[in-house]
């Protein structure tokens, strides 16, 4: 049987604005200093700025999509490389956990876990997501046809968290985010060479639709 595949969305790299890198934090306002003991025993601030912030709340939206479109592919492919790639993506659930960890020592607000076919975050349209209209084609396909529109969201997806990762890198103050963010761009880019070569070689991987 041929395997079409459907060209992916284009890339991610317009995702975010360039966003200013002044650290936010928190600190006694003028006037009104602090006691030394106070000042002994307050926790340090975490640095971090807009361009963190926006990595990571974008980033855990993307992670949350890429989840959701791994749960699919048992009930909708039988195809083995999808299978196989599906269950590696459940070993990054800790990127997400260390994102959200992030936040809370930032105290901003983490979104929401992510539901397939939802309203998408202010801003994320067109960056990686897939709409509800898509969520319900994806849902109806099998075999090929769910596997070309798998192949399609995933690179789009991963496309966008790699631009989301190299901006964080150029801008991002928290280190910890800019670590990560490392880590992550260094794996989604190797991720996304596999996806684009199934999607090119499709009938010749050994796919079974």
């Amino acid at each position: 049987m041929s395997f079409r595949y459907y060209r992916a969305a284009g890339a991610g790299a317009a995702v975010i604005a360039a966003v200013t890198l002044t650290a936010c934090g928190t600190g006694t306002s003028a006037g009104t200093p602090a006691s030394s003991a106070t000042a002994a025993t307050a926790p340090a601030a975490a640095a971090f700025n807009t361009a963190d912030v926006s990595f990571t709340t974008s980033t855990l939206t993307l992670e949350g999509q890429a989840a959701a479109l791994a749960g699919d592919v048992p009930a909708h492919t039988s195809t083995p490389e999808l299978q196989q790639f599906a269950a590696s993506i459940q070993a990054q659930a800790g990127d997400a956990q260390r994102m959200r960890a992030m936040m809370a020592g930032w105290h901003q607000p983490a979104p929401a876990p992510y539901s397939p076919g939802a309203s998408l975050p202010a801003g994320m349209m067109g960056t990686g997501m897939m709409n509800a209209a898509g969520w319900a084609q994806i849902s109806d396909e099998h075999g090929q046809a769910f596997d070309s529109r798998w192949l399609d969201a995933m690179i789009s997806g991963y496309n966008a968290e790699i631009a989301l990762c190299q901006h964080e890198l150029a801008s991002g103050a928290s280190p910890q985010a800019r670590a990560l963010a490392g880590t992550m761009l260094a794996e989604r880019q190797s991720q996304l060479a596999r996806l684009r070569q199934w999607q090119s070689a499709g009938q010749h991987m050994g796919m079974m639709g």
